[in-house]
């Protein structure tokens, strides 16, 4: 039986618990929990508790933790067991090398979505100064993102949630690009001023269907805002919206890169018109999964 952190005694076997043991604690906690990814999960809660890197617990393993500290653990550990995911506990994640703030308001943001990000970096290289539009953007970890990675880009980020916006607000300060960002609440592009053009629009919209949204983990479910993850009855809602009004505010040559679900290539297909796109193309994720779709604005 595993015992609490905070009900360890203070001597005997138990004692002078330090940061290694206290990885091995969790670890073995979570585990058998049954939870997936037990030692990254251990490793994050106890890096953020103690304020150490992994580096520094390399050299530092051996030193003991404080009661304060040891009781933060403890805290974070039962809320993990109790099925709250690490980002939430700690109320951030990472993303691109960038920590990111996140809350119940907003979709932590995906390794999977990087996809999306490295495929506009290649497209913008040669635009000197970029216009951006992120449709949806929560946290703003894609368009945010770009605009740490393009010092000269310009973004306009939407999202219907204020609530989100302002996760938003606070990760451009966080990332000094406030500077550089325009936050527009409303529903799509009932939120983008008409008289403006962008050379690349991108989102990760809702796209899981209704049926599917019924048998989600209890992670994803009970802890993602149901705004930011239901797609209607077959995961395309967005999609159509998006793509009906991205013309009109693409620049000729101007890029439109969408997030999908892994079998939704071929219905993104079939909603971009091979009159006004061109170079329409499906990028893959690391696990050879359908991750994102590419199209190009005819010149």
């Amino acid at each position: 039986m595993v015992i609490p952190l905070d009900k360890r005694p203070r001597s005997g076997p138990y004692a002078g618990l330090n940061a290694r043991s206290a990885k091995r604690f969790l670890t073995q906690a979570f585990t058998e929990a049954g939870l997936p990814f037990a030692q990254e999960d251990a490793l994050e809660i106890l890096m953020d508790a103690t304020g150490m890197d992994k580096t520094s617990l390399m050299l530092r393993g051996a030193e003991s933790l404080s009661s304060e500290v040891v009781e933060i653990l403890s805290r974070h550990m039962n809320r993990r067991l109790g099925g709250e995911p690490v980002d939430h506990i700690l109320g951030w994640r990472e993303f691109f090398g960038r920590r990111f703030a996140v809350s119940r308001d907003v979709l932590s943001p995906r390794a999977d979505t990087e996809n999306l990000i490295r495929g506009a970096l290649s497209r913008l290289a040669a635009s000197p100064s970029p216009k951006i539009l992120d449709l949806g953007t929560g946290s703003g970890a894609i368009g945010l993102t770009l605009l740490a990675e393009s010092a000269d880009a310009v973004l306009t980020a939407t999202d219907i949630s204020d609530a989100a916006l302002r996760v938003a607000e606070k990760n451009a300060d966080a990332l000094n690009v406030k500077n550089r960002v325009t936050l527009i609440q409303g529903s799509w592009w009932d939120a983008v001023p008409q008289d403006v053009t962008f050379d690349i629009i991108l989102s990760n919209p809702p796209y899981i269907t209704d049926n599917a949204m019924e048998i989600l983990e209890t992670e994803v479910k009970a802890y993602d805002p149901d705004i930011a993850l239901r797609g209607g009855r077959d995961g395309l809602e967005a999609y159509r919206l998006i793509v009906s009004g991205t013309k009109s505010y693409l620049e000729p040559g101007g890029w439109l890169g969408l997030e999908i679900g892994y079998d939704q290539a071929d219905a993104l297909r079939d909603l971009l018109d091979t009159e006004f796109w061109t170079e329409i193309s499906v990028a893959q994720d690391l696990g050879g999964l359908d991750r994102v779709v590419w199209a190009r604005k005819q010149l």
